[in-house]
């Protein structure tokens, strides 16, 4: 079972990169088993990165709102992201994403890379208030107007759409 974590973590037992002052998000900030949910706030097209050697190349960065380092993205990711949220990455900002660690044949050698999950990651809600607000209504159009302006996530949870409609059906 995996570790979902929000931030980078440094201290006790972490990989030794976690420790250096790293610019970029690499499979180094997970230890075994953790998992990165982040939301992306900016892509950028071309950024500067040095390599080892001191040579800058152009490269396509992603940047989160959580506590994290931005991530070069690679196109085995660009293409994951795109199959969640489709090829325009105007498109991606606000979005989750999930990010593990793997081990892959890279450069002659089999090391660990970042990878994106091929999936949207569910989120969590609390749905107490949203219903406790449902049962608040007394028409049928009061029970649309307040459903819409649930955001989306309490919108498409099961105890939320069940109990909708069962004030629909008392409302009629």
């Amino acid at each position: 079972m995996e570790k979902i974590i929000n931030k980078k973590i440094k201290g006790e037992n972490r990989h030794w990169k976690n420790f250096l002052d790293k610019n970029y998000l690499g499979s180094h900030n997970l230890e075994e088993g953790e998992e990165l949910l982040v939301t992306i706030q900016n892509f950028k097209g071309e950024e500067e990165v040095k390599n080892t050697e001191g040579k800058t190349s152009l490269k396509t960065v992603l940047y989160f709102k959580e506590e994290v380092p931005k991530m070069i993205m690679n196109i085995t990711n660009g293409n994951t992201i795109s199959n969640l949220y489709g090829s325009h990455p105007d498109k991606w900002i606000g979005k989750q994403i999930q990010l593990f660690a793997t081990p892959v044949k890279a450069f002659g050698k089999t090391q660990d890379a970042l990878r994106v999950r091929d999936f949207i990651p569910k989120i969590q809600v609390d749905v107490t208030q949203y219903i406790t607000k449902l049962n608040t209504v007394k028409t049928l159009e009061e029970l649309k107007s307040i459903f819409t302006l649930f955001p989306k996530s309490a919108q498409t949870n099961t105890e939320v759409v069940v109990e909708k409609d069962k004030l629909k059906l008392i409302l009629k």
